[in-house]
């Protein structure tokens, strides 16, 4: 039986059916049985098709500069439509300030782009499919690294949400890395950067400027925040300038007992719940076990000595009235923990570690997609996922270009030389006193200058009878805090004695 021949409307319906990339083989086909070049048509058609979209979402609708509506059609340059601005005569194109901006990518390609970033497809992944799906041949590994890091840093840009509620917060740290770059960078002051190859343990730990402090917050609905502090400690300042637009009448606040958080809270007189980080070991020092009938004895007789977890702000609570509201406001640092959890496979394993530089824009876009699950009850990973998102991109109008990719640089806070000096000279002296050439100050330490003043003031009595005891003082029960303190910073082998203690309550949490 003979085929039947399809006539021309047939065909224009066919093609009408076509995905890009098929209409694209389509074309090649084409050109190869009629001798012909079709490139500059199938680019006119990608940009005719982009602009139409732009347009459908009225992205620069407005002109971008000055925000007026009134406009005036300038011309074409290789296809893309000029428009002038008739307040501020600025010429611009629906183009942009976009990620579309100076791209000649089919939309599908894009949206396709973005799924596998959402993903986690490897570089190498996503050239094989772009190559095998769409005939991009030749790409260039470094290429389609920057087409993902546009996306990542479009997706962390999108704005954040507000935490209220009960509020967890607390610091992680990744190890400062330098991946891709040629010429390494110290931020050590006088000591030389070398290259890491295998795990090479840090000098003076998370308080000194080799590891990037990231700072999370999130509560009791899952919304979370997570930003790239600093390097090294973080500050009250920082702290301040970063979080606070985000806190919206928190009912609690709760963190480990580091002084920063404890600062917040009384400044503000916000409910802070303050959980040391070795609770449990605490516990297990002075006889707590939870098999037997004791334990909450136990753990009461540390609580009225200021040992365990409490609530300040609130007034002096009783043990009963501390567990009620503990209780009934699930207020623990379980949910931040698991965050920094994720945030540590996702630097480490799923994205094989990054580039300090980089480190905000794949934090942010972490961030993102976890408080996305919060809205929609799963993580985006389907293309309709992908296409609705890269919608909020463009009308969002945030471009990373190449050239700012390539020229990005770190800037975050970072320790003082003085500072770095004293950590060093400390941390000496207390590997030497100790005994443990592996110590290093943590943040809960509360070592933010050293001032022993300070940390004596705020630490609770009952440490600080511990401190007056090894030192061998007498009838120091009998003294006010302050007169307390200053009788301890009259003690000759105070320092000693204070990091000794603090390597004892050191946990192996890190």
């Amino acid at each position: 039986m003979p085929k039947r021949k399809i006539n021309h409307e047939e065909v224009l319906e066919y093609v009408k059916s076509l995905s890009f990339t098929q209409f694209k083989e389509v074309v090649r086909e084409y050109e190869k049985n009629h001798s012909v070049q079709l490139e500059g048509e199938l680019n006119s058609i990608i940009i005719l098709d982009l602009q139409q979209r732009l347009q459908v979402l009225d992205v620069n609708k407005c002109c971008p500069s000055c925000g007026s509506p009134c406009r005036q059609k300038y011309g074409k340059r290789n296809g893309v439509q000029t428009f002038r601005c008739t307040d501020c005569e600025k010429r611009y194109t629906l183009f942009t300030g976009t990620i579309l901006e100076k791209s000649r990518l089919h939309w599908d390609i894009w949206v396709r782009l973005l799924e596998m970033t959402l993903n986690d497809y490897s570089v190498p992944a996503m050239m094989n499919v772009l190559k095998n799906d769409y005939g991009l041949n030749g790409l260039e590994p470094r290429t389609v690294w920057q087409w993902r890091m546009k996306l990542i840093h479009a997706l962390a840009s999108l704005p954040l949400h507000e935490l209220t509620g009960v509020i967890q917060i607390d610091e992680t740290f990744v190890r400062e890395a330098q991946k891709g770059s040629r010429e390494l960078v110290s931020y050590l002051s006088n000591e030389e950067r070398k290259p890491r190859y295998g795990r090479v343990p840090s000098k003076y730990g998370v308080m000194g400027s080799e590891f990037a402090a990231i700072t999370t917050a999130i509560d009791n609905r899952g919304y979370s925040i997570c930003k790239v502090t600093s390097l090294g400690r973080l500050t009250y300042d920082v702290f301040v300038s970063e979080f606070e637009e985000h806190i919206i009448e928190p009912a609690y606040i709760c963190t480990d007992a580091n002084n920063i958080y404890r600062t917040y809270c009384e400044m503000r007189n916000i409910p802070h719940y303050e959980k040391p980080s070795n609770y449990d070991k605490i516990l297990s020092d002075n006889g707590y076990d939870p098999s037997t009938q004791m334990k909450d004895s136990i753990i009461q007789k540390l609580y009225e000595l200021d040992m365990t977890d409490h609530i300040y702000n609130m007034g002096r609570l009783s043990y009963k009235e501390f567990k009620e509201l503990k209780e009934n406001n699930k207020l623990s640092l379980a949910r931040v923990n698991e965050l920094h959890a994720d945030i540590k496979a996702f630097i480490n394993v799923k994205m094989k570690n990054v580039s300090t530089k980089y480190l905000q824009d794949y934090i942010g876009y972490f961030c993102f997609r976890r408080n996305w699950r919060v809205d929609h009850g799963r993580y985006p990973t389907s293309r309709i996922d992908a296409e609705e998102l890269f919608v909020s991109i463009l009308k969002s109008k945030v471009n990373y270009t190449i050239a700012e990719i390539e020229e990005t640089k770190l800037v975050l806070p970072t320790p003082t030389k003085k500072y770095l000096a004293e950590l060093k000279k400390e941390t000496a002296t207390a590997r030497y006193v100790t005994n443990d050439m592996k110590f290093e100050f943590e943040e809960e330490d509360n070592v933010a200058n050293f001032n022993k003043r300070e940390y004596l003031l705020s630490l609770p009595k009952s440490r600080l009878y511990d401190i007056a005891k090894r030192c061998g003082m007498k009838k120091y029960r009998k003294l006010a805090v302050y007169s307390l303190v200053s009788a301890l910073l009259r003690q000759p082998d105070l320092r000693t004695v204070i990091y000794q203690m603090m390597r004892e309550n050191k946990t192996d949490s890190r």
